[in-house]
C-alpha cells in the first residue's frame, strides 16, 4: 500500500470524477430505456383502442 500514498489528493479527485462520469452514464441509460418503454406502451394502448373500435363496428 505504500505506492497508493498520494499527499496531493489526485487519486481521490480521479475517483470522484470517475464516480460522477459512471453515475451520469447510468442515469442517461436508464432514462433512455424508460423513454423507449413509455413509447412502446403508448403505441400498444393506441392499437388496443383501434382494435376494440374495429371489433365493435364489426368490420
Amino acid at each position: 500500500m505504500d505506492s497508493v500514498r498520494n499527499e496531493r489528493g489526485t487519486v481521490l479527485a480521479a475517483a470522484l470524477l470517475l464516480l460522477v462520469a459512471v453515475s451520469l452514464f447510468l442515469f442517461t441509460l436508464v432514462s433512455w430505456h424508460s423513454n423507449i418503454y413509455r413509447t412502446f406502451d403508448s403505441i400498444e394502448i393506441y392499437y388496443d383502442k383501434q382494435a376494440t373500435e374495429t371489433i365493435k363496428l364489426g368490420r
